[in-house]
């Protein structure tokens, strides 16, 4: 095939660019050129996979904003203070998509991409392929949505009513930049990519040509760091949410939680927390992970504890660890119910948990063995779903059709 210039935009998050990169990875193997917005922090893991990091600088978030996130993550969809901290994110994030395209378009005028690849939740690539009249395919880390309906909230999938409110604002914020039409938040192109295997989709034969499940890709670069201090006793990976590369929101507390409930535990507890401050003395059982990727230590795990993003979630079903999850938000709840509806995990509410509890439950879960063997069972499926591989086919013929146009 012609080679071609692929521009890649996503978010900023470590759930949205490292799914992205394996895929990156294949398509330059093919020997296509491309192009990914993004910024300082992930440029070079974006070149390691041959692709060109196309740097900008985001708008800096505002404190309060910053405190409002913090509050607002774990909120109910009907809860009001959730709304006020949405309108005032929409806000932020419309001003960051015009400051980014006046960075980058510059580039893209001199260099011209015959397709975008672009994540869902981020505008900049949908209007930059609108700019230029060039084709675009959604690529997302998240579930499909199920007949029209954005969110699954205990088993009911449904639109709740604060994401028509998101949606007619982002209408509006499109349509300045020359797209005119309703309903953005549940628009599809004619191909959308999906980072997780089809059997973790929610009615999955529903779901038409347009839409390609390549199961979860973890097969990036990573430099190791991590050495196993756990003494043979089962290792317990606990993360929290990467949302943005360069705001940090402090979720010392969600972590502090684990440390209390595991830490007279006969467990090794590796508590991967990033960049984020962690003031406390750590017990003797557990450490802190601050540079090493989680393909590395999920191998040595017994379980893996998270928020329940699709990323998290996913890594761990991979390599066949079980999953405790405790969503801070209601996408990660949806990604909880599904994985413990499979029977591949366990969900809890952090508001429902006293550390007595959770101790109770990863005591439970580690001696769970027919948990740990649907999970095994599943690891099987998941690596049969294709790929990067697959997800670089139909871009490639998502590329020989719209050249005979």
């Amino acid at each position: 095939m012609k080679s071609r210039h692929i521009a890649v935009f996503t978010q900023l998050g470590n759930g949205h660019v490292y799914p992205m990169l394996p895929l990156c990875a294949e398509l330059a193997k093919r020997g296509h050129r491309v192009t990914y917005v993004t910024n300082e922090h992930f440029a070079h893991a974006i070149s390691e996979v041959r692709s060109e990091p196309v740097l900008f600088r985001n708008m800096p978030m505002s404190e309060e904003l910053k405190r409002e996130m913090e509050i607002g993550l774990s909120l109910s969809l009907d809860d009001p203070r959730l709304k006020k901290m949405l309108k005032s994110y929409r806000a932020h994030s419309f001003a960051d998509t015009n400051e980014l395209l006046s960075q980058v378009s510059a580039f893209y005028q001199e260099n011209a991409p015959d397709l975008v690849l672009y994540d869902r939740y981020h505008l900049p690539g949908r209007i930059l392929a609108k700019r230029f009249g060039i084709s675009a395919v959604q690529v997302t880390a998240n579930f499909a949505y199920y007949n029209g309906l954005a969110c699954r909230r205990n088993g009911v999938f449904q639109n709740p009513d604060i994401l028509f409110e998101h949606s007619n604002e982002q209408d509006a914020f499109l349509s300045t930049h020359g797209i005119s039409a309703p309903g953005s938040y549940w628009h599809v192109e004619d191909l959308n990519i999906h980072f997780l295997p089809r059997e973790f989709q929610c009615h999955a034969d529903w779901f038409d040509e347009r839409f390609c499940f390549t199961g979860a890709l973890l097969n990036r670069p990573f430099r190791p760091t991590w050495t196993n201090r756990s003494n043979g006793r089962p290792i317990i990976l606990v993360s929290g949410m990467s949302l943005w590369s360069d705001t940090k929101i402090d979720y010392g507390q969600y972590f502090g939680m684990f440390v209390d409930a595991l830490s007279e535990l006969p467990v090794h507890c590796v508590l991967s927390i990033g960049d984020d401050e962690f003031s406390r003395t750590l017990p003797s059982n557990c450490e802190l992970n601050r540079r090493a990727s989680h393909l590395e230590i999920l191998p040595h795990a017994a379980l893996s504890i998270c928020h329940g993003g699709m990323t998290s979630t996913l890594e761990a079903i991979y390599h066949g660890v079980p999953v405790l999850m405790i969503p801070l938000t209601e996408d990660c709840d949806e990604v909880a119910y599904r994985a413990e509806e499979l029977g591949l995990g366990t969900r809890r509410s952090i508001d429902a948990q006293s550390t007595e509890e959770l101790g109770n439950v990863v005591r439970e879960m580690l001696r769970n063995v027919s948990l740990q063997n649907r999970v095994k069972d599943m690891q099987e499926v998941f690596r049969r779903s294709g790929g990067a591989e697959l997800g670089a086919d139909r871009i490639g013929a998502h590329l020989q059709a719209i050249a005979w146009l």
